[in-house]
């Protein structure tokens, strides 16, 4: 049994446990420069549980943010599976996969990638919106949400009204409006002064516990780090066990 299979608690490199949400097998990634192969991730195997949280850790350059759009299926692997509740996302339709991603996942960048021409309200309601949802519906959730990360009095606001600490609330609201199964983060407090990360820190915590959604994190942020469930650490292709 590899290392991998430990670590994900699975008995085969196939099977996944009946309580995850989000996993891969075999993942690679290289990329062929003339002659040579660059590989940046190496046959790794993943399984996250419903409400669990990881942070994955290690030094620029080592492919964590490549690992993360693999996992969510923003990045095709070069070889191997990843699978979201079970149904591997490779061998779906593009417009399957767009759905699955819509309800399934959701996503939070270093810097917020909020519409600048909409407000608050709007920006948290955009999934919602394009899944087909009625606008009345979609702001009535959306607006529940900002209300409850601290938001709901700078709902007309626009993100350039807004703080850097208030945009990076708003960007966690629009991941989980949808209320999905996991939530990929990367560097979601890079970006901000302390008091802030802190704060942001805090409320992702609190939010995993209450909707009993799975956090992955991609953080150079120990401190963070060391707050999830696991800590891995990805270096030379592979992932490791990591204690912070």
């Amino acid at each position: 049994m590899s290392t991998a299979d430990v670590m994900s608690g699975s008995t085969s490199a196939d099977s996944v446990p009946s309580d995850s949400v989000l996993a891969c097998r075999k993942l690679r990634k290289f990329y062929v420069q003339g002659s040579e192969q660059l590989t940046i991730l190496n046959d790794i195997d993943l399984d996250i549980a419903s409400g669990e949280r990881i942070s994955i850790v290690g030094p620029s350059g080592a492919g964590k943010t490549t690992l993360l759009h693999m996992l969510g299926g923003l990045d095709v692997p070069s070889q191997g599976r990843v699978l979201v509740r079970g149904r591997d996302i490779a061998a779906m339709s593009d417009r399957d996969r767009s759905r699955l991603r819509n309800r399934e996942l959701g996503f939070v960048y270093q810097f917020h990638h909020l519409l600048n021409e909409f407000s608050a309200l709007e920006n948290a309601a955009m999934p919602l919106l394009i899944a087909g949802d009625k606008r009345a519906v979609a702001f009535e959730r959306a607006g529940a949400l900002l209300d409850r990360v601290g938001l709901g009095h700078r709902l007309k606001h626009r993100p350039s009204q807004l703080s850097g600490g208030e945009r990076q609330r708003v960007a966690i609201a629009r991941a989980l409006v949808n209320e999905p199964a996991c939530v990929l983060l990367d560097e979601p407090t890079g970006n901000l002064d302390g008091d802030n990360a802190e704060a942001v820190q805090a409320l992702l915590l609190e939010l995993n516990k209450e909707l009993a959604i799975s956090l992955v994190i991609v953080t150079h942020d120990l401190t963070l780090a060391g707050r999830m469930d696991r800590v891995l650490n990805l270096y030379d292709g592979c992932l490791h066990e990591a204690k912070v």
